[in-house]
């Protein structure tokens, strides 16, 4: 088990090619495992003091050419102690590798793709293998990455299939630039963007990240990089840290070929639905009702009531239905409806998605050749109705010793992403400008029969719903009638070339091209109830992306050992990037035949969205260039000093400031090693210390003024005209980058003989010349500009310990690792006469700010207005009294987080499971105040004919001094009063709650056949796996019968945080894989 799992990470510790010399000679053998006694696949061998070397095929076989002068060997195996064997006169060297104590030799990738051992690092590197990736029930690389790697924080949008999800490393550190990760796959950057096209309340809310595209089937190992000492290399694009994937097909050499099939299925269900009530029904004030509310009477009374189609204040749904009248007579007695408990709206609502995938890998070669092909499938089926996701994925990778000098290495994928689902838009309360799906179902009264209800007019095939005034979508017709889909295809390559003029000295040349085409579609039908007038008359808007990177990389490797005692290596490379996003679209509005989607059936199209207004065409090109250097010194095994710098050229900012040269150091101490402390108790023990700096440059067409064209032109009598207009933006030439710094200290160690390992970071990251929005006097022509202002600084500390509690010699072994990260962003301080800045949420409402002093992201809103001894002051209406202006609610971001992962293995047999923990950071959530303010969950008292006093003082008169004299509160209020007016009413601050939260984040058993079985089968490996995502939660702090989960982001994918508006329910999966190898 521990060779698999270590296994998909030597894979890539590429053989360096040969030196070719008049008196050389080969050398063969085999590397085995102390461990079973078998060969080590993937074993590493290098001839000492130079970059020659090789990997052994998959019986732990190897062949060599020594060059002359040199007579030793080291082989080295990722968790395996590395082993040094002088050659002699021998031609065939055989070693046995045993087991590392230290573990501080391992393997991981870095910065362009360099490999180094871990204990030459000054920075901290977290590494992933695929057995923690792949065969999960989440098709988002970044949902499975979720816990398991310390200062990685990583937030769903909503658990809907596709849905986006937010990464953010070790915290923020720009207030409106992106703070996302930079992915580089196969030493490419990967291009993660959203391409959304609207605002969050626009229905921006849920749009995906393009990871989406990558197939965690297909990950051979993962490396991710955190501070900026480790990313120097990657300039600005690596500022917020790098996620570093080698995929399989970059292929193995292997001399017989093998076939690896996975087949899996999950079920997939809505996670986080309220426990509704089954007393009170709709209406307020105890009176029966068709409100969007559920203070009515009792429902076990056998009240009946007047049929709410035949009662609607809308005369067509009265019209449309005489079935709702008695004897079929329209505007005569209506049709009596039973005022009951009808079925759970959430159940009759929601359903049990599927998901399926299969992934097929394949892998073969020779000696010098070695090849790779994978496919992969999945066909997710969301738990809302119409919501689908399917992947297909293809790789390939090639990798060829075309010379003894001359090495290829090239990889290429090939993805097809569709994504179909219903609107998921923020909602405060009952609607938005596009209706959302999860609202109108959420506040379903148990008194509506939302399962036999009819939800479609016969006549014109518009909504309907209970509501008098239909002023609410049906769900099961905007499920029908209301759809949005994204068809994305994908093509990948990086290709790399390696030369090697002598022992010491290479070129690595590298191309890279990440391209796709993606089309969006959002189809609305007319007819719907909402008071947007594009959404009710029908609205069809196409959108056409080309997205295009092409990236190279040209670098020079040098390595030498001077002695036994020092060693240096260094490279020197040049990079160039370049971006290419191209759009365009078309908005219709007025829908002339229903259910037909071509933008001639439309009344009229322009080429601005009728939501935002903003322009569906336009060109967005970037170019980059950078020089870097990168220079290693190693003395005696235990002291290395690593020295980066990389020099920038960017074209979105003037001539003045496009170059930026970013420093970087890091020191490595081994005092185990230099002192010879090395014992059973103290294994190994690292200290670390690294200084790293970056920048973050605006994005494209921020320093000059941009001409747009308008939307519309104007046609007169024959004649078009096209209008321009500039924007309304001022540009900026004297705009800068924002400069990143950061100071990192790390301790890593092992200890008991391997049974104990951990990992301690802490850092601190400034950023200064923030890029932000300032006001300027619309007099001017402009509303805005960009300047650069303010300092964040961020402070943080990260923990990873790993022990094996237990280890029998009868083959049980216990693993268990804790995980554990805080960060602390402040804002220190804002210039250019601004007080505040708005990062996420609405103008003038409840929002994210930046607020020098203040936690980046503190939420801002409308509080109780509170006595002088800080009671909420209660109106003569019996509800809060509201503050004037928006006062701090609270700090969304989480005091720490942390998980613990345990693992049993047991004669083939593994169990593991990974618990998580948030502690605070405050949620402001409208799914629960609004089931609260409309009484459908059993939240709100059971006694609802009683009367209420809400918490807090009244005025009654005044002091002799003038001021207002408060007394408690003696109002009293009714039900309907108590909690609509209370939660849905004037003020923010009860929507707020603490989101401390348990959660089950992940559980598998899997079985693997032993060989004494496969043995008498065609096949190699077997294994079978049952595992489940997210089947149990608990927020601490909010009402029980919400069952609420913290894991969503209401404003989408980006700087906002802590916010949930109606957004959706999170996902919990559950199911099994079958793993076949022959």
């Amino acid at each position: 088990m521990r060779k698999a799992l270590l296994f998909v990470v030597a894979l890539f510790t590429m053989a360096l090619s040969y030196e070719v010399s008049a008196q050389q000679r080969v050398i063969t053998g085999k590397v085995i495992s102390e461990e079973d006694g078998l060969g080590l696949p993937g074993a590493t061998v290098l001839v000492k003091g130079t970059t020659v070397g090789t990997t052994t095929d998959l019986d732990g076989n190897f062949s060599i050419s020594v060059p002359a002068g040199s007579d030793v060997l080291i082989f080295s195996f990722v968790g395996l102690k590395a082993k040094e064997e002088v050659i002699g006169n021998r031609s065939v060297v055989n070693v046995t590798l045993t087991t590392d104590a230290s573990q501080l030799s391992e393997v991981v990738v870095t910065a362009i793709g360099i490999e180094r051992e871990k204990k030459a690092l000054g920075y901290a590197v977290t590494s992933v293998d695929n057995s923690q990736l792949e065969n999960r029930p989440e098709a988002d690389v970044a949902r499975v990455l979720q816990g398991k790697v310390p200062g990685v924080n990583i937030t769903s949008t909503n658990g809907m299939s596709g849905s986006g999800t937010n990464m953010v490393i070790r915290g923020y550190s720009s207030a409106t630039g992106s703070n996302q990760p930079l992915f580089v796959v196969d030493g490419v950057p990967f291009n993660t963007n959203t391409n959304a096209q609207n605002g969050f309340t626009q229905g921006g809310a849920t749009t995906s990240s393009r990871f989406l595209d990558i197939d965690p089937n297909n990950i051979e190992s993962m490396s991710v990089l955190k501070g900026l000492s480790a990313t120097v290399l990657y300039g600005d694009q690596g500022r917020n840290g790098v996620i570093l994937i080698t995929t399989k097909s970059g292929a193995s050499k292997r001399k017989a070929a093998e076939v690896t099939l996975n087949q899996s299925v999950f079920t997939n269900k809505a996670a986080s639905l309220p426990t509704y009530g089954q007393i009170y029904g709709n209406g307020f004030q105890q009176a029966p009702g068709f409100f969007f509310s559920n203070f009515g009477p009792r429902m076990d009374t056998g009240l009946t009531i007047n049929h709410p189609y035949a009662t609607s204040s809308v005369a067509a749904i009265r019209n449309a239905f005489p079935q709702f009248w008695v004897n079929g007579v329209v505007g005569g007695t209506p049709v009596q409806y039973e005022y009951k408990a009808y079925k759970d709206p959430s159940e009759i609502f929601f359903r049990t998605g599927l998901i399926k995938n299969t992934s097929l890998q394949v892998a073969g070669g020779s000696d010098k050749t070695g090849y790779t092909a994978s496919f992969g499938y999945t066909d997710e089926e969301g738990f809302v109705p119409g919501n689908n996701l399917q992947k297909y994925n293809f790789g390939l990778g090639l990798n060829s010793a075309i010379t003894d000098k001359l090495s290829v290495n090239s990889s290429f994928t090939f993805a097809i992403t569709n994504l179909q689902s219903p609107p998921a838009n923020a909602s405060f309360g009952s609607g938005s400008a596009i209706p959302s799906v999860f609202g109108h179902v959420l506040f379903t009264p148990r008194s509506v029969d939302l399962e036999n209800l009819p939800f479609e007019n016969p006549v014109d095939r518009s909504s309907v719903y209970f509501r008098g005034g239909n002023d609410i979508t049906n769900p099961n017709w905007l499920v029908r009638y209301y759809k949005n889909t994204s068809d994305v295809n994908r093509f990948f390559n990086s290709t790399s070339l390696n030369y090697d003029f002598n022992d010491n000295f290479s070129m690595t040349y590298r191309l890279g091209l990440d391209t796709y085409s993606e089309t969006q579609e959002i189809m609305y039908n007319r007819g719907g109830a909402t008071a947007n007038l594009a959404t009710r008359n029908g609205y069809y808007r196409t959108i056409n992306i080309n997205n295009t990177i092409w990236n190279q990389d040209l670098i020079l490797n040098w390595k030498k050992d001077f002695s036994e005692k020092f060693g240096m290596s260094a490279l020197l490379g040049a990079n160039s990037r370049f971006d290419d996003y191209e759009q365009s679209g078309i908005a219709s509005q007025g829908q002339l035949a229903f259910g037909l989607f071509r933008h001639s059936n439309f009344r009229t199209s322009a080429s601005s969205d009728a939501y935002s207004g903003g322009t569906l065409n336009y060109i967005q090109q970037e170019r980059r260039y950078g020089i870097y250097t990168n220079v290693t010194l190693d003395y005696s095994d235990f002291l290395f000093l690593n020295l980066s710098a990389r020099n920038d050229w960017t074209s979105t900012v003037e001539q003045p400031n496009r170059s930026i040269l970013y420093p970087g150091g890091s020191v490595s101490f081994i005092p185990t090693t230099a002192f010879d402390w090395r014992s059973s108790t103290l294994n190994d023990l690292k200290l670390r210390l690294g200084y790293g700096t970056s920048a973050g440059y605006p994005n494209p067409y921020n320093t000059r003024n941009v001409l747009v064209q308008n939307a519309r032109a104007f046609d007169r009598d024959g004649t078009v005209t096209t209008t321009h207009s500039v924007s309304n933006i001022l540009g900026n030439p004297n705009l800068k980058p924002e400069l990143h710094g950061e100071l990192e200290f790390g301790v890593e160690g092992v200890m008991f003989n391997n049974k104990l390992r951990f990992d301690l970071s802490l850092y601190e990251k400034n950023t200064r010349d923030l890029i932000t929005q300032a006001p300027i006097d619309p007099a001017t022509g402009f509303t805005s500009t960009a300047i650069n202002i303010g300092k964040i600084r961020t402070r943080g500390a990260e923990f990873q310990a790993t022990v094996t509690p237990v280890s029998t010699a009868s083959g049980f072994e216990w693993n268990s690792t804790v995980n554990w990260g805080l960060y602390r962003s402040i804002v220190m301080e804002l210039g250019g006469g601004l007080e505040e800045v708005i990062v996420a949420g609405f103008t003038n409402d409840v929002a994210n700010f930046a607020i020098p002093g203040q936690p980046f992201n503190i939420i801002k809103g409308t509080g109780f207005d509170r006595a002088p001894d800080g009671q909420p002051i209660i109106l003569s209406n019996g509800v809060h009294k509201p503050t004037n202006e928006l006062v701090i609610l609270g700090d969304p971001n989480p005091a720490w987080t942390g998980s613990w992962i345990n693992s049993f293995s047991f004669k083939g047999f593994t169990l593991s499971a990974m618990m998580e923990y948030r502690h605070k950071g405050v949620i402001y959530s409208n799914t629960v105040t609004a089931t609260l303010a409309r009484g459908v969950t059993k939240d709100p008292v059971a006694d609802r004919e009683m009367t209420f006093i809400m918490p807090g003082v009244r005025q009654d008169g005044t002091n002799a001094d003038g001021s207002p004299r408060y007394i408690p509160n003696d109002y009293q209020i009714t039900a309907s009063d108590y909690f609509f007016s209370g939660y849905q009413g004037a003020t923010d601050e009860p929507n707020v709650f603490d989101g401390s939260m348990v959660r089950l984040r992940e559980v598998s058993l899997s079985y693997a056949l032993p060989n004494t079985l496969m043995s008498k089968t065609p096949f190699k490996r077997a294994s079978l796996a049952l595992s489940g995502t997210n089947l149990w939660f608990l927020a601490l702090n909010f009402p029980p019968n919400m069952n609420f989960d913290v894991d969503v982001l209401g404003t989408g994918v980006g700087n906002g945080l802590g916010f949930d508006f109606v957004t959706g329910p999170s996902s919990k999966r559950l199911g099994g894989t079958l793993t076949l190898t022959f």
